[in-house]
């Protein structure tokens, strides 16, 4: 599997100067070490001095070519000599791969870990205290904006609306139906302008009323009377129509009435049989909703109306998204904004709630796709040639492996110091 790389040029290890700098400090303090093991050798009979030069040199040249041949295995064969378990990155670059992507799932994504990171980074507080500031949430509307027409413009809008259907619809499926109506109309109840929403509403409804006086009538005259009897049919009828059709223009007068008036009793009936709907579903008869629900979703129809209701939201974007960013109904929709993010901040309680809820969604899509994550890092490192991920690795820690070299040459001197001086203590 091959990914697209970056077209800059990726700094080698040969030109990080700061690698460059480290590998000649550590391969110059070696050679200094062998200089020196042979100049105290030459003259170890010459001197009290000599042999502990010896012993410090003899082990740091010890140490030092241990700690370069560890190092160099790590990534190439020294010298060039393919002994066996050297060059480990180039020999098992898969594997690798494979075990960083499942360390950094299992360590990282776990939903535990992304639970405890979430309420010790919160990030929904700090974005909402951050949009309660009017020039920060004006800031938040323009970037957002800016990023609304490349993004759809640059995506294949069918595609888009296909993938955001099919997410709804599996969202949705996994919703409690009666559960949801629940929550909705017992907000809508306590909403002081509901009866407001109701009252257009009710105006359609009496105009349709009226405007099909007579097919109401019709329908009701249908089943008036014993049709074996042709006067007594005649007769059901011609009462049956007269009837209907004083009652059909008092409904649509009394419907007419209510949408002008608030305070009408009809009002209070349609929340009465409101309230009386959510405690029906709240005390758990909401099977009717699920089989409507599943009866809705597995409808052909709805995929295609939902990508048209998309794809037509995506064209109504790109069309405002320029209009709104230079226009006054920025700062509108800014001020907006920051008012509502203001008041949610001023409720510890619902923010409480907010991320809560919030922590727990990022959880569970790590959860649920934790394992691609884990693919996208393995799949990402089998693309790259060996030469490229040495080159990666040795920019990112290659300096602290110079330094593994230098501590190696001067602790394995100082041991040898040690070793030499106990071996005066104990044999001389």
């Amino acid at each position: 599997m091959k990914t697209l790389h970056s077209q800059s040029p990726r700094m080698t290890a040969s030109s990080n100067p700061q690698l460059v700098k480290m590998r000649r400090i550590a391969t110059g303090l070696l050679v200094v070490m062998i200089v020196l093991y042979v100049l105290a050798r030459s003259l170890e009979g010459q001197g009290s001095f000599w042999p502990w030069l010896r012993a410090f040199s003899e082990a740091a040249t010890v140490g030092a070519l241990a700690d370069w041949f560890a190092v160099t295995a790590l990534f190439r064969h020294p010298l060039g000599i393919p002994i066996p378990h050297t060059a480990i990155v180039r020999n098992e670059k898969d594997r690798i791969g494979k075990a960083v992507a499942s360390f950094v799932r299992k360590s990282f994504l776990t939903p535990e870990e992304v639970a405890r990171q979430w309420r010790q980074w919160r990030p929904i507080s700090r974005l909402v205290t951050r949009l309660a500031q009017p020039a920060e949430s004006e800031k938040a509307l323009r970037w957002v904006l800016d990023r609304i027409p490349p993004l759809l413009g640059k995506g294949d809008c069918e595609t888009i609306a296909n993938l955001g259907a099919v997410g709804l619809r599996r969202g949705v499926r996994n919703i409690p139906m009666a559960r949801l109506v629940t929550i909705f109309l017992q907000g809508f109840l306590k909403s002081p302008g509901r009866r407001s929403l109701i009252a257009p509403i009710l105006g359609r409804l009496g105009k349709s009323v009226s405007d099909n006086r007579a097919w109401v009538m019709g329908e009701a005259s249908k089943s008036a009377s014993p049709k074996k009897i042709k006067l007594f049919d005649r007769l059901s009828k011609a009462a049956a129509s007269a009837v209907s059709g004083k009652a059909v223009e008092k409904f649509s007068a009394e419907l007419m009435t209510a949408s002008q008036d608030e305070s009408h009793a009809l009002y209070d009936k349609i929340e009465e049989a409101l309230a009386e709907t959510a405690q029906e579903l709240e005390g758990g008869s909401g099977k009717q909703w699920e089989i409507l629900k599943s009866r809705i979703l597995d409808d052909p129809e709805t995929q295609e109306t939902l990508e048209e209701v998309l794809q037509k939201a995506a064209a109504i974007l790109l069309e405002s998204a320029g209009s709104l960013k230079d226009g006054e109904a920025l700062s509108d929709w800014s001020e907006i904004l920051s008012k509502a993010a203001a008041k949610l901040a001023g409720n510890g309680k619902n923010l409480e709630g907010l991320e809560a809820r919030a922590g727990e969604l990022a959880s569970r899509f790590f959860l649920r796709h934790g394992p691609g994550f884990e693919e996208i890092i393995s799949g990402t490192v089998e693309s790259w040639e060996a030469e490229e991920l040495i080159d990666r690795l040795e920019n990112q820690v290659g300096s602290d492996l110079q330094f593994i070299r230098i501590n190696g040459t001067l602790i394995g001197g100082l041991v040898g110091v040690l070793l030499h001086g106990v071996g005066l203590l104990v044999w001389s």
